[in-house]
């Protein structure tokens, strides 16, 4: 009986000093940091920005949802910020003004931690952040900071249910945010090394590695896929006539186009000059021109503004299916699309062909196969 007084009496006391109540706040802390340092391990995994922004919001949901939650992003390669918003963790189409992001790196260039709101219109002159950067309820601004600087910044928004963020949770989400500024500066320049500066589409080489993969995939499986290849009619008439930078402009609004019209799965690249050429993954032959005549109407119907003029263009197309038959080859799946490419300029450009193998080149490259 006198050893349980005893540790009852130690009990009584380690409760009453406090050491009861520090000893669960550890143990929270330290189930918290286990939580983050599994996440972090995931989150490094990937590799491109789109995938690691959507482990964040997943990760995110387990905690809170915030009404707003905008990742804006300077790349390092280009002038155009890059945004990504969310309302109630869901994509949505908002977009902050971009001055604002120069206020805010220019606070945390010489403050750096992250700031609540309250603090930072204490930090600014009077009226900086006008309405229409309240009106997404910001509560906490945070800085991305990779080598060479600070390249981005996350706001999060007030939370769907009126409370205030936890120490906890803002401590998750700083820890979560300086992972996620190394891991999104690699992807960012891993995204650089494999896309062309001008448009913003694949580079030649990405794509046709990723040709070879569709066509190892193809006769593993028996699917097919398909590419197409474009070339913008009578492109040297038109830099002749309004000049190299407007010839640019055309290219970054087809490449717009193309961007919009494929598939997440798919990969459009710019092939070199005015051509360009997309694969399409896990098609038919009806599908593939589908989408090619969906591509090829979607740019009849541009109109580029180049000074009182609205400047309009068109492209011709070639389409080849890609299939797991031995002896194929990307390089000759890219010729026969080329083939396929000079039949619709012969035949007065503004249209798509598809390419058909005959009987006699099928059966030679059936030969030269075994």
């Amino acid at each position: 009986m006198q050893l349980s007084a005893d540790v009852l009496a130690q009990f009584n006391h380690l409760e009453r000093s406090g050491a009861l109540e520090t000893l669960d706040d550890l143990r929270k802390e330290n189930r918290s940091l286990e939580r983050i340092i599994t996440d972090a391990t995931l989150l490094v995994s990937y590799t491109d920005v789109e995938a690691m922004l959507g482990f964040i919001i997943s990760q995110l949901l387990d905690y809170f949802i915030p009404r707003f939650l905008v990742f804006v992003i300077q790349p390092p390669r280009g002038k155009h910020i890059r945004q990504f918003c969310y309302r109630n963790l869901k994509k949505a189409d908002d977009t902050l003004d971009e001055a604002y992001y120069e206020i805010l790196r220019t606070h945390f260039e010489t403050s750096p931690g992250s700031i609540s709101l309250a603090n930072l219109q204490k930090a600014l002159p009077p009226d900086t952040l006008g309405p229409d950067f309240l009106q997404f309820e910001p509560e906490i601004i945070f800085p991305m900071f990779g080598i060479g600087g600070m390249y981005g910044t996350v706001i999060l928004g007030s939370k769907i249910v009126d409370q205030k963020y936890t120490e906890q949770e803002r401590k998750y989400v700083d820890r979560m945010i300086r992972f996620l500024s190394v891991s999104m500066q690699n992807g960012l320049h891993y995204e650089s090394s494999i896309t062309d500066p001008k448009t913003g589409l694949y580079t030649h080489d990405y794509y046709m590695h990723r040709l070879e993969e569709a066509l190892a995939h193809n006769r593993r499986h028996g699917t097919r896929s398909g590419i197409l290849m474009l070339d913008v009619d009578h492109f040297k008439r038109f830099n002749d006539a309004w000049g190299h930078v407007t010839g640019d402009e055309v290219l970054l609004a087809l490449s717009r186009v193309l961007v919009k019209t494929v598939r997440t799965e798919d990969c459009a690249a710019r092939f070199g000059g005015e051509e360009f050429s997309i694969l399409v993954t896990e098609c038919t032959p009806e599908k593939l021109m589908q989408v090619a005549e969906r591509i090829r109407t979607a740019i009849e119907s541009l109109r580029i503004p180049c000074g009182d003029h609205q400047l309009s263009v068109t492209v011709s197309i070639g389409a080849r299916m890609v299939d797991g038959l031995p002896g194929i080859s990307p390089m000759i799946l890219i010729g026969d699309a080329d083939k396929a490419l000079y039949r619709s300029k012969g035949s007065g450009r503004n249209r798509s062909t598809l390419y058909v193998q005959g009987l006699l080149e099928r059966a030679f490259i059936l030969r030269n196969s075994r």
